[in-house]
C-alpha cells in the first residue's frame, strides 16, 4: 500500500506500508479489496486474505480466491466492523496454497484507463470509543455485551 488518499483517525506511511496505526479510538468499518491474479503455475490454487490486529489474527476474517489459470483475475473483498484503541496496529495478511504458482495481489495497467490497484483499503470510523464490545457464539447467533 503505497498511496494515501484521504486519511483521518489512522496513520499510514511508506516507511511501514503494511501497518495501519490507529490514532483515534472508536468503532471502525474496515474494507480491504485485493485484486488477485496469477503469473505462473498450473491447475487450481488458492490465495487467502485475513486481518490481523496487534499481531493476532482477527477470528473469522479470512477470505479465499481460487485461481485456475494465468488469465484468472478476481477482486476479493474482506471487511469487518470492530472497536480499535489508540495505538492498535492493523495488517492485511496474505498466504497462498502453493508457492511458485505466481499467486497474489496484482496491479494491472490498462491502456487508456486508470490503473487497477493491487489493493484498495478503506477504514471508516462510525462510532466514538466504547467501553465494551459485543461477542458472539461460534455460529454468531447469540451476542453478549462485555465490558
Amino acid at each position: 500500500m503505497d498511496q494515501n488518499d484521504a486519511i483521518t483517525g489512522i496513520d499510514h506511511s511508506n516507511e511501514h506500508p503494511t501497518d495501519i496505526r490507529i490514532i483515534k479510538s472508536g468503532v471502525y468499518v474496515v474494507i480491504a479489496a485485493s485484486q488477485v491474479g496469477r503469473t505462473s503455475g498450473d491447475g487450481a490454487s488458492s490465495v487467502d486474505f485475513w486481518l490481523r490486529k496487534n499481531g493476532t489474527d482477527i477470528p473469522n476474517s479470512n477470505v479465499r480466491a481460487v485461481l485456475r489459470t494465468n488469465e484468472d483475475k478476481d477482486v476479493i473483498v474482506n471487511q469487518t466492523m470492530m472497536p480499535f484503541q489508540k495505538g492498535d496496529v492493523l495488517n492485511v495478511m496474505m498466504a497462498v496454497e502453493k508457492i511458485g504458482q505466481g499467486l497474489g495481489i496484482e496491479a494491472i495497467k490498462t491502456e487508456g484507463r486508470p490503473l487497477i490497484p493491487s489493493i484498495i483499503f478503506s477504514m471508516h470510523k462510525i462510532k466514538e470509543e466504547t467501553k465494551g464490545r459485543w461477542i458472539s457464539s461460534q455460529k454468531g447467533t447469540n451476542k453478549t455485551w462485555v465490558e
